[in-house]
């Protein structure tokens, strides 16, 4: 008999931890859905004054920054994480709070969008580990794109960018090319759209990798995939690095 009322306690007590838990979750999702998060997705929707500098670093979210007609920085996000913003000094840094743990789940979209006032920035630097980075045209006098895993793709770019790498592709459009550049990528293919008007000298340095182009007429020293080319004057040096991806040049 003490056994079994042991066990009927047991459960009692066992019943009434679930129910508070039930009940707390109730309460979290409340103030949840008060603050920016509705079931298992947290939105939210900011506006900044235009900084000197932009810094943004994820580790799993996708980031995509570009012009727009607005005055102020709009930042839209969703994903499983909320954001943390902070302001100092100029700079407008923006990070993935992944210390949040009131939400799981694998399937919901999530990224962020950053839209900026028409202007020429100090320094952009985006970073995200898994998730894949988009510039659109973005002007700065120090550009910097970064990945792990993530893919980039970057439209209207210049020699100011420093791009890199560990395992992404990288789609690269440039708008000009006036100075010297390097490109490093690891296991990641690389696809560059140059324009018609440069003058440029090549080096691409791989492992493994392949070089293909419809833009030169033939490589020079080539070895494995290894290619130094040298187009109308070579007046400037664009340094692409890979351990086993190739390299694309196209027009």
């Amino acid at each position: 008999m003490k056994r079994i009322r042991r066990l009927k306690a047991a459960g009692i007590f066992i019943a009434a931890i679930g129910a508070l838990m039930l009940s707390a979750a109730a309460v979290m999702q409340y103030l949840a859905s008060r603050s920016g998060y509705t079931g298992n997705i947290v939105y939210g929707y900011e506006e900044f004054d235009a900084p000197r500098e932009l810094v943004i670093i994820t580790t799993s979210m996708p980031i995509i920054v570009g012009y727009g007609d607005t005055d102020k920085v709009t930042v839209e996000y969703s994903g499983s994480m909320p954001l943390i913003f902070s302001e100092d000094k100029g700079t407008l840094r923006i990070t993935q709070n992944d210390s949040f743990t009131m939400t799981l789940f694998s399937n919901a979209e999530q990224g962020i969008a950053v839209t900026l006032p028409h202007r020429v920035y100090e320094r952009i630097s985006l970073s995200s580990s898994g998730g894949s980075v988009e510039s659109r045209s973005l002007a700065a006098d120090t550009l910097e794109f970064r990945t792990k895993g993530g893919d980039m793709r970057l439209y209207g770019i210049d020699e100011r960018a420093a791009v890199r790498t560990e395992s992404g592709n990288i789609y690269a459009e440039f708008s000009s090319f006036s100075s010297n550049m390097n490109i490093n990528a690891g296991a990641g293919d690389v696809t560059l759209v140059l324009p018609e008007a440069l003058s440029l000298y090549l080096e691409y340095y791989t492992e493994s990798g392949s070089f293909t182009s419809d833009y030169f007429d033939e490589p020079y020293n080539s070895r494995y995939g290894d290619a130094v080319i040298i187009y109308n004057g070579a007046k400037h040096k664009l340094n692409v690095t890979t351990t086993s991806g190739d390299l694309t040049v196209t027009k």
